[in-house]
C-alpha cells in the first residue's frame, strides 16, 4: 500500500493556519493553477479534489491535506465542520463564495474542496502475491477513461495499478474525479516504459510467484472466454488509439480480444478494462480462489 505521509502541521499539535481570500490573491491563483495545469500540479507537487466521497477516502487512507477551501458567510454541515474541526488540513482557506464557485466543477459547487499533496510511486511498491492482480495502462490519453478504468481496478480487486510512458496525469481533475476516490485506496504507479513492468515481473517470478502477462486486443485470435485467468495475473491494457505499444506485445504470454458486433471494430478503453476485470474475478469466484 501507500507508504504513511509526513505528519503535517496539524498533526504536529499546531492548529490550522486559517486564511481569509476575498480576491484572486496569490493563493487563489494557486488553487486555480494546480487545477488546470500539469506542470504546476507537478512543480507544487498537489492537487484538487472535489466531492464528498473523494475527499473522505483520502483522509481515511492518510493523504496529507494541505488545505481545506470553503465558502464564507456559507452554514457547513456537520460532515464538513467535524471535519475541519480534526485538524487534519494544514490550512483552512474561507473563500469569497465567487471563487469558491469559479473552483468548482459542479453546478451548485460543493461545500468543501480540498489541496491535496501528491504522491509518485513506483511500481516496485505495488506488493507481488500468491492470485494477485495487477492493472497496467500503457500511455492512455483519456482522462475521463483512466479515472473509470481506476476505479473499476479497485472494485474487482486488483493489488495495484501501473500507468506507463507519455500518459495523461494521474491527478488530472477528471482522472480524479472519475475514479470517485479510487485513487486514494489502491497504489497508482508511474512509471517511463514496459520495462519497469517487466522487470517487476521478473522480480515476481523469481520470488515464485508465476505471474502470466495478458494483454487485450481487437487484433487477437484468442478469445476471452476460451482463456484461463485464475493464476497471478498482470493485465495491459493499450492506448486507446494505437493499443498496446511493441514492448508490450513481446511482454505478453497471451494477448486476448473481446468478441464485440456492430459497426465499429472497438469499445472504450474502460468498458474493455471493466469487461476484463469481470472475467478475471469470474473465473477466480468458480474455482475458489476468490470470494466477494
Amino acid at each position: 500500500m501507500h507508504p504513511p505521509p509526513p505528519p503535517s502541521q496539524a498533526r504536529a499539535g499546531r492548529p490550522p493556519r486559517a486564511l481569509r481570500i476575498e480576491k484572486r490573491d496569490n493563493n487563489y491563483q494557486r488553487a486555480e493553477v494546480i487545477k488546470r495545469n500539469r506542470e504546476k500540479r507537478t512543480q507544487h507537487g498537489q492537487f484538487l479534489v472535489e466531492g464528498v466521497a473523494q475527499i473522505n477516502i483520502a483522509v481515511k487512507h492518510g493523504w496529507r491535506v494541505f488545505a481545506f477551501l470553503f465558502c464564507a458567510g456559507r452554514p457547513l454541515s456537520s460532515w464538513a465542520q467535524e471535519l475541519l474541526a480534526k485538524g487534519v488540513a494544514e490550512q483552512h482557506w474561507e473563500l469569497a463564495p465567487e471563487l469558491l464557485e469559479s473552483l468548482s466543477e459542479k453546478d451548485e459547487p460543493s461545500e468543501l474542496l480540498a489541496i491535496l499533496e501528491t504522491r509518485r510511486i513506483a511500481p516496485s511498491e505495488i506488493k507481488a502475491r500468491d492470485n494477485g492482480l495487477v492493472v497496467v495502462f500503457d500511455r492512455p490519453a483519456s482522462p475521463g477513461n483512466l479515472g473509470s478504468s481506476i476505479r473499476s481496478a479497485d472494485a474487482f480487486g486488483a493489488d495495484g495499478v501501473i500507468v506507463t510512458g507519455h500518459a495523461v496525469d494521474i491527478y488530472d481533475p477528471f482522472v480524479v474525479r472519475g475514479s470517485m476516490g479510487a485513487l486514494f485506496g489502491l497504489p497508482v504507479a508511474t512509471a517511463q516504459s514496459h520495462s519497469e513492468v517487466l522487470q517487476w515481473v521478473v522480480e515476481a517470478r523469481a520470488a515464485g510467484l508465476p505471474y502470466q502477462v495478458i494483454g487485450s486486443s481487437g487484433k487477437s485470435d484468442h478469445v476471452l472466454s476460451n482463456s484461463v485467468l485464475v493464476g497471478p495475473t498482470v493485465l495491459v491494457l493499450g492506448n486507446e488509439t494505437v493499443g498496446m505499444s511493441k514492448g508490450y506485445w513481446d511482454m505478453c504470454d497471451s494477448v486476448l480480444r473481446i468478441p464485440i458486433g456492430g459497426e465499429l471494430s472497438s469499445i472504450n478503453v474502460s468498458c474493455a478494462a471493466s469487461i476484463l476485470l469481470y472475467e478475471i474475478t469470474r473465473q477466480r469466484i468458480a474455482a475458489g480462489t476468490k470470494q466477494l
